[in-house]
């Protein structure tokens, strides 16, 4: 018998919906062996890592698209280079790309020197997800 979890990301901003599908797990398990009931411990562990991953990754990507437009003018600002943070999670570490940005030339007309930010850096500086409700 093979098991195979999968995850499912449906954007639901649109009409269309979207979906994006990712494999979390595929367990495999003995015909009519009583000796592999369910899930081990480790196995639970690591497919509740994955899934955290899978949602960290989509939400940060997400989020990060969304903050791309400058809040003053609404142009779009170039972008300077990617590297990629650690988020703590209550299921382990994940890396998220995190962009950055050149900020925007018209705050260079408000005397503001340009310099490079990373909207997600700035959002998330701990890089700790909630642990509790």
């Amino acid at each position: 018998m093979r098991l195979i979890i999968e995850a499912r990301m449906e954007d639901d901003q649109t009409s269309s919906t979207v979906t994006e599908t990712t494999i979390v797990a595929v367990m495999e398990r003995q015909e009519r062996s009583i000796a592999d009931l369910g899930l081990t411990l480790a196995e639970g562990r690591a497919l509740l890592a994955k899934v955290q991953s899978v949602l960290v990754s989509r939400q940060t990507a997400d989020w990060v698209a969304g903050q791309q437009a400058c809040c003053r003018c609404g142009s779009m600002p170039a972008h300077k280079d990617s590297r990629s943070i650690v988020m703590r999670t209550v299921f382990g570490k994940v890396e998220v790309p995190s962009p950055r940005l050149w900020t925007c030339r018209c705050g260079a007309k408000n005397g503001e020197p340009r310099r490079s930010v990373s909207p997600l850096s700035k959002a998330v500086p701990q890089r700790v997800t909630p642990w509790q409700n």
